[in-house]
């Protein structure tokens, strides 16, 4: 097995400069990873991390079934291919791809065997007498190729091993590692700042952007649906067109695109996954459009039509770029809000300084929050409903529901706006009636289903596959819904996981030291593994500010343990929930039965996850 998993890393240098923040990652078994994104952005580092070349400041680090934390670069069983090649020079080629194996004190049968297998996959049998400065670029890599491939590692790491060919040879050697990964069937992990490679190479990308992870998806589900609007503007070539915009909703569901310039329309079978929060007119928006999705069109008119004026053309032979500006007076200003590129056929037949239609394919539009850049139009959405509370029922998605005793206490008789996360709904034999629209597949085993349910548009998370037309029935976890009036909330979901301030202590007790986590002055008896753990992080973690994280279902509520007081109790029929106070500090725990007359918590300690407050980087 080779199948790599990286739990919370991270890379803290000097001067607490986090390098890599919270990297989790699961490497599959044969599989072909890209990490990609600008230079300084940590995908380097963490390629070296996994290498053994650098130390993991937090984290936990897999190669198969063993953790690699501190085991050494020599003992991990991978191999890498290096940016310069970093082949010797005094050395033939045989010679370079040997020196591992005799390091390692291979057979010299074994090592002969195995050069010669790895030169003539690569095509080098002829230059293995050969030093490497009678060798070209190409060639120099496929010897480095060559060296990692002898050690028949469990891992292959690549760190930007053609960022110094030209471009022929780089679309070349490009095809032939991806060629190289079918025929060894091993792991590749591969770090390039080029967006190119990573779509034409990974089963998988990780985009990064100042030492965080984007977004980790396929380069088709990167490329159509863009957590924000970095990776939409790294991802795809030429890169997508942004414009400052409002959105607004029409009686008929479709959306309104205003921009300085022009307006758009989405029509309502495009516009369903967009955030009904933004429909409003009344906030700021970025919509992207990708250059193949504008095209000049004579007959061009209506809410799929732009005018604009050209500013640039560049014939690139099967296509055609052309950089036009809606507004003529900026044509030649610096990142113009107003600009954009189209991607045209040959033979577009456009000049500079004409102007032209272009037909907006708005099916494909994309839409961000402005301020936090995170994208509005989701692949798994969540629905914004109305509903009506009276006489201990609530209308909801065109069914009548029993009101559970924790919202009958909070909510009055009357209509709300609910949220309903997609998490919150599930495919069940009976309950709230449906119309299956579309099921779309997501990963092996994992479905997505849109469901008309009354008027409504909902989004269900299935198993299985389930046909467009088919009657379903959803069931709905009343703990995950929030209820609005006049813009403000009345009733919040139920919180998932708590996080508490505290710190971790050790009490000298008569003869025995014993520790705690001590939090706003209660303590809580730390179990051996996890003082172990705490211990594994230095004895400077007594003097550390932390936070202890873990799920409302992590902590149990009874007669024994820590004293608590109980604010609250929700009782939702299957799940019931008691918020209870420590000390300042709130939390929320599942519970089921009565109450204890002195209520308790105790923490399964198993579950808990340490975070380093004051650098606020995950512990373990």
């Amino acid at each position: 097995m080779s199948k790599v998993s990286l739990k919370h890393i991270y890379k803290v240098y000097d001067g607490k400069v986090k390098a890599v923040n919270d990297f989790n990652l699961e490497v599959d078994d044969k599989e072909f990873i890209v990490f990609v994104g600008p230079s300084g952005c940590g995908k380097s580092t963490t390629l070296r991390m996994i290498a053994g070349l650098e130390e993991i400041t937090s984290g936990e680090l897999w190669i198969g079934d063993r953790l690699c934390n501190h085991v050494e670069a020599k003992n991990r069983n991978i191999s890498m291919v290096f940016q310069n090649y970093a082949l010797f020079p005094n050395m033939t080629v045989y010679d370079n791809m040997a020196f591992g194996l005799r390091m390692h004190k291979v057979a010299r049968e074994e090592i002969d065997k195995r050069v010669r297998e790895a030169a003539e996959i690569l095509g080098i049998t002829e230059y293995l007498a050969r030093k490497p400065k009678a060798l070209s670029g190409g060639q120099r890599q496929r010897v480095a190729l060559g060296r990692a491939i002898v050690r028949e590692p469990s891992v292959f790491l690549f760190d930007e091993p053609l960022s110094n060919l030209d471009a022929k040879l780089r679309a070349k050697m490009r095809t032939e590692i991806t060629r190289l990964h079918k025929r060894l069937q091993s792991t590749f992990i591969y770090v390039t700042h080029d967006q190119v490679e990573a779509m034409t190479m990974g089963d998988r990308i990780v985009v990064m952007k100042d030492g965080y992870v984007q977004q980790t998806d396929t380069p088709q589900n990167l490329f159509r649906w863009p957590a924000n609007k970095f990776v939409a503007g790294f991802i795809g070539t030429p890169q997508m067109n942004f414009f400052p915009v409002t959105l607004r909703r029409a009686e008929d569901g479709s959306v309104s695109v205003r921009a300085d310039g022009f307006s758009l329309t989405v029509p309502a079978e495009h516009a369903y996954r967009i955030d009904e929060n933004y429909l409003g007119g009344d906030r700021d928006v970025i919509m992207g459009i990708r250059p193949d999705d504008v095209r000049p069109a004579k007959d061009a008119v209506g809410g799929d039509a732009i005018k604009a004026y050209v500013a640039l053309v560049e014939e690139l032979g099967t296509q055609t770029l052309i950089y036009a500006n809606t507004d003529e007076g900026a044509l030649m200003t610096e990142n113009s809000p107003t600009a954009f590129c189209s991607a045209a056929g040959e033979d577009a037949g456009i000049s500079a300084g004409q102007c032209v239609s272009f037909r907006v394919d708005t099916s494909k539009l994309h839409f961000f929050d402005a301020h936090t850049e995170l994208t509005v139009k989701h692949r798994i959405p969540d629905c914004l409903a109305t509903a009506r509370a009276s006489g201990g029922r609530l209308n909801l998605l065109g069914a009548s529901l029993a009101l559970p005793a924790a919202l009958a206490d909070r909510l009055g008789e009357g209509e709300y706006a609910v949220a309903i996360p997609s998490a919150a709904l599930s495919l069940s034999p009976a309950g709230i009636p449906g119309v299956a629209e579309e099921c779309e597949e997501l990963a092996a085993g994992s479905h997505l289903v849109r469901v008309r349910c009354g008027g409504a548009r909902v989004f269900v998370l299935s198993d299985s596959a389930v046909a467009a037309g088919e009657n379903v029935a959803l069931s709905v976890s009343a703990d995950m819904l929030s209820f609005s009036a006049d813009g403000r909330e009345v009733v919040s979901a139920v919180p998932c996981e708590n996080r508490l301030e505290g710190r971790f202590a050790r009490v000298k007790e008569g003869k025995e030291r014993n520790h705690y986590v001590e939090l706003d002055g209660a303590r809580l008896a730390s179990p051996y593994e996890f003082s172990r753990k705490m211990y594994d992080r230095g004895r400077s973690i007594f003097k550390k500010k932390l936070a202890f994280a873990f799920g409302v279902n992590d902590a149990v509520l009874g007669e024994e343990g820590v004293p608590v007081s109980v604010e609250e109790v929700l009782d939702y029929g299957s799940r019931r929930y008691a918020a209870v106070r420590l000390g300042s500090q709130k939390l929320y725990v599942a519970f089921e039965g009565q109450l204890p007359a002195d209520p308790c918590i105790t923490i399964n300690f198993d579950r808990v996850r340490v975070y380093d407050s004051e650098i606020d980087i995950r512990l373990f």
